[in-house]
């Protein structure tokens, strides 16, 4: 089975997270960049919370070539309750049903946002949710890995 694993990262964090999944998988991480509006800086942090508060849409492009591809992993930072405006844009792109979906938070309930998300959507392959205030990047990454291989 041949995997994309595409993330979108302000801070770094989605960053890391889909560059060790794509290590561990052999894989070059593919880059969302959201072209406008910029979300740098504090203001940049604000403006991305309104985004995602009011669903706004956003320009992207993609770093390399996402098309040729069974499975999708898609990591990104979760952003007023959802998936970050730019990575919503990507997901239009692909089926529901090829994504594993990775969101990277602080301490929200990603599996009611991601069922939530879904109902409006189309549902994913599968999802998970990395959170920095249980310590379980390491765990969610490993396990994620394991399945993929089922």
């Amino acid at each position: 089975m041949k995997y994309s694993v595409v993330f979108f990262s302000r801070t770094g964090n989605s960053k890391r997270v889909a560059e060790k999944i794509s290590k561990a998988l052999g894989v070059k991480p593919i880059e969302i960049i959201q072209e406008s509006p910029s979300f740098k800086g504090l203001f940049g942090y604000l403006k991305a919370g309104y985004y995602s508060m009011r669903n706004k849409s956003v320009k992207i492009k993609i770093s390399e070539n996402y098309k040729d591809t069974d499975r999708y992993i898609v990591v990104s930072p979760l952003w007023a309750g959802k998936p970050a405006n730019a990575t919503v844009e990507f997901l239009k792109l692909v089926p529901p049903g090829k994504v594993t979906l990775v969101l990277t938070c602080i301490g929200s309930d990603t599996d009611k946002i991601v069922n939530d998300y879904e109902s409006k959507n189309g549902k994913f392959k599968s999802h998970y949710g990395i959170v920095k205030k249980l310590k379980n990047e390491e765990k969610v990454i490993d396990e994620i890995l394991k399945n993929l291989q089922k």
